[in-house]
């Protein structure tokens, strides 16, 4: 039985994602007892409270970060502390299992007699409703730093994933067009992970992704009819995971998006007596919280540059 170690980016507002994640993962799984959880904090806040008996396993504290660059930040990390030893787990805070003995069927697509070396999540295709049609676009059809599953039979530990968003790779043949999914003449974004699929090809790597669904998808199960923000999963023609998407900015069922989302996976699980909700520091919170977005609105409205008209 291999563990399965799962690396997690924590900021001061996603601390209540986790203690989610940790009780829906454990309460899924075949096996709760293989399962590593490893935090990696972007701020002072969050390392003090997941130092606190939080039930992870291990503690990674790094500067301060956001964005693109923090995520970045903590996955590198991650994949630094990968090994031949146990299956690695990249996940985003906000993501739900659906699937009841997922870690088995996990194990068996990328242990260490799968068939896969790496298996995860996609980005939208060109034309849904949150990537449009745009022809900058993130890669397509490959696995992504949200959920991204790697196999020991395989080192990672050299992949890069910092992001260089002022920059584009043009897809001006049919090589570059292969690698990253993408229509020639398109340009990918370099975001998080852009370096994947050059790093599977390079590799070698066999990979393999979930069907991304959105709630307005007909297809769709868990999230029909919620926010078309959200992701949807299926991996062998069922629902296996979800991606609320947003957790250093969405506050954990507070904000209506989160609500949105988690209100919908309870409902799907049937209302498991494992769920988990804000804490009432979170909640006594919440109304200060308010005050101050308020005013950074108000701030940054008045302060931005009124726009010129041409001649």
């Amino acid at each position: 039985m291999i563990d399965i170690v799962f690396h997690v980016t924590v900021s001061s507002n996603s601390v209540g994602y986790l203690r989610y994640m940790l009780a829906n993962y454990r309460n899924l799984a075949d096996r709760p007892e293989r399962l590593k959880f490893h935090a990696y904090s972007l701020d002072w806040i969050s390392g003090l409270m997941l130092g606190r008996n939080f039930g992870i396993d291990a503690l990674t504290k790094l500067p301060y970060a956001r964005g693109s660059s923090g995520h970045a930040t903590a996955v590198q990390a991650a994949l630094r502390n990968t090994d031949a030893t146990a299956i690695h787990v990249i996940a985003d805070s906000d993501t739900v299992i659906f699937a009841k003995g997922w870690d088995t069927l996990l194990a068996e697509a990328v242990g260490p007699d799968g068939q896969y070396g790496m298996i995860g999540a996609p980005y939208e295709d060109t034309g849904s409703v949150n990537a449009g049609d745009t022809p900058y676009q993130q890669y397509k059809k490959k696995p992504t730093a949200a959920w991204l599953a790697l196999s020991p039979r395989f080192d990672f530990r050299s992949l890069e994933v910092m992001p260089d968003k002022k920059n584009f790779i043009e897809i001006a043949d049919d090589k570059l067009s292969d690698t990253f999914q993408m229509p020639r003449g398109s340009f990918v974004v370099k975001d998080v992970g852009w370096q994947i699929p050059m790093f599977l090809k390079q590799h070698a790597i066999p990979y393999a992704v979930f069907d991304l669904l959105l709630p307005t998808d007909k297809s769709a199960v868990a999230l029909k009819g919620t926010s078309s923000y959200h992701h949807e999963f299926h991996w062998h023609s069922a629902p296996y995971l979800a991606h609320q998407r947003g957790s250093m900015k969405h506050r954990f069922r507070i904000d209506p998006l989160s609500v949105d989302f988690y209100d919908a996976c309870d409902r799907f699980l049937g209302q498991p007596g494992w769920r988990v909700g804000p804490i009432l520091m979170d909640r006594a919170v919440a109304p200060f919280q308010n005050v101050y977005r308020q005013a950074e609105h108000m701030a940054k409205a008045v302060l931005k540059p009124a726009k010129t008209l041409k001649p």
